[in-house]
């Protein structure tokens, strides 16, 4: 038998990888920082970088002066003698720092991860194929702060297939296509092939198995539960889960009498079930949340009515930056400086002009995303809360040219001042609800009508969620019985029979 003849060769291979480059992870970071963030996170690296300045001379309508910027100035090689020599006298020649000067370590900190850069490392983890991986990171990308996903699976999808055309990795049949919009490209190509749905829930069954907090990226409280309830080894047909399916509402009232004759078990079984059910975390993003509660809310953004039109002002309340003249004359200097120290100040110039690059991009992007949503709410801003318009993060992603999850970073945590008062940016967008003559309603609309229907109610008795139902259905608003409760919880307003009770001692009381 011939030896085996081991041989060492190079081969050149391509691949698709998910590759951030610094700027983009910085950009990132910073787009989803608030006004108070932002502000502490440059004084950080006010005190870490020693290149960086803060401008003194800025007008007074914010610009900072044209001699500021150093975007653009590019560094010289080290081979580069071609320089400006100018009076360093008013420099010292060496900065030392000892250990005297550094804080103690007990006041050094880490920072808190947050739930998305959680979920974004485990996925780096997990061991899956590219597509997998453009499509677990959208759904990350619109998982909220709670760990709820909110978006359908179809927009998902639709986002999905808006990447593969723009990679061109769909290529087969889009060439007749080429007068159609993006919209409809993707929205035929999602009807005509539903393979795209069906990868979307399997990618998203994956990583609901898979991720820690258990319950996150869930698609409501339902199947949060019921995920941590199955992570826990409760069996599929368990009590737990048909409790979770189907009694939610009525575990929550403690009606355990009830369901234990509507599941035909023993009380005893039922409150078992229940208190594992208790134990579950209705919210699996809390873990995350910002620890620093003690805050004051500072808006980040301004609406004021000028004329006839409402206009917008961010709140810049952070230094402005720029690379210290010291360093960048030291560097073209550098002939007699040690290569370490070379290499130091050239890191952290390239790391002072990153920022002050991300940070001039992220006041852009943040100016389109916003001045989109001032447009579209501005009933909201005359009127008040009735009047916000049906809208979505993907109507905004679409006028501001951005990424869904660009945007639902920006609105994240995020608070604007506006004629109505000081509130969340989240609560300018709401879900589109259609009506039966082909217009919609805003999801604060809905919620206004049901509580006028509610306080419209006759003594003595209360509409149930079915006959509310079938209330708006006369109005022709189509909505299921258990959306109709999940909109009635969030007013706060009890069940028909809570209600009933409720009037009814009201009137015992009043006699």
């Amino acid at each position: 038998m011939a030896p085996i003849e081991l041989k060492l060769t190079q081969t050149l291979t391509q691949k698709q990888s998910l590759i951030l480059t610094q700027d983009l992870q910085l950009f990132l970071k910073l787009i989803q920082m608030n006004t108070l963030e932002l502000k502490e996170y440059l004084d950080e690296q006010l005190i870490e970088n020693p290149t960086l300045e803060v401008v003194e001379d800025q007008n007074t309508d914010g610009e900072v002066n044209e001699n500021a910027k150093t975007s653009d100035d590019n560094l010289p090689t080290d081979s580069d003698s071609n320089y400006r020599d100018e009076d360093m006298s008013g420099y010292p020649e060496y900065f030392i720092q000892t250990e005297d000067d550094l804080p103690p370590w007990e006041s050094r900190v880490s920072s808190d991860i947050s739930l998305f850069d959680h979920l974004n490392w485990q996925l780096e983890m997990l061991d899956l194929p590219p597509e997998e991986i453009r499509i677990a990171s959208l759904i990350i990308g619109n998982t909220n702060d709670d760990g709820y996903l909110d978006v359908e699976v179809a927009d998902i999808a639709r986002s999905y297939i808006s990447e593969l055309i723009k990679n061109g990795d769909i290529a087969d049949g889009l060439a007749d296509s080429a007068d159609v919009g993006m919209e409809q490209l993707c929205e035929s190509l999602l009807n005509s092939n539903g393979t795209y749905i069906e990868k979307v829930n399997e990618v998203l069954n994956k990583i609901q198995c898979s991720l820690d907090p258990p319950g996150v990226c869930a698609r409501d409280l339902n199947e949060c539960l019921r995920i941590q309830a199955l992570d826990l080894g409760v069996k599929e047909n368990g009590i737990e889960i048909r409790i979770i399916d189907n009694y939610l509402e009525e575990v929550s009232e403690r009606m355990l009498v009830e369901i234990a004759a509507y599941l035909d078990v023993t009380v005893e079984e039922v409150e078992q079930a229940a208190s594992i059910i208790y134990s579950l975390e209705p919210k699996p993003g809390r873990p995350y949340y910002t620890k620093d509660t003690d805050k004051y809310i500072v808006p980040d953004f301004f609406v004021y009515k000028v004329g006839d039109e409402y206009q917008l002002q961010l709140n810049n309340d952070f230094p402005s930056l720029r690379v210290n003249m010291y360093y960048r004359n030291l560097i073209r200097k550098s002939a007699n400086l040690p290569p370490e120290d070379r290499k130091y100040v050239r890191e952290k110039i390239e790391a002072a002009k990153r920022i002050i690059k991300c940070l001039e991009e992220r006041d852009q992007t943040v100016r389109k995303v916003l001045s989109e949503i001032v447009k579209v709410q501005s009933d909201f801003f005359e009127y008040g809360n009735e009047y916000i318009r049906p809208l979505r993060l993907k109507d905004v992603a679409e006028k501001a040219k951005v990424h869904e999850s660009t945007v639902s970073r920006i609105t994240s945590k995020r608070y604007i001042y506006t004629p109505q008062g000081t509130i969340g940016l989240k609560s300018l967008f709401s879900r589109r609800i259609e009506t039966s003559h082909g217009g919609d309603v805003s999801f604060e609309k809905l919620k206004s009508i049901i509580k006028d229907i509610i306080s419209e109610e006759p003594q003595g008795s209360a509409y149930s969620d079915e006959d509310l139902s079938k209330i708006l259905k006369r109005r022709n608003i189509k909505v299921a019985r258990r959306t109709v409760a999940k909109y009635r919880k969030i007013l706060n307003i009890p069940s028909s029979s809570q209600r009933v009770k409720q009037n009814g001692q009201n009137n015992v009381a009043s006699q």
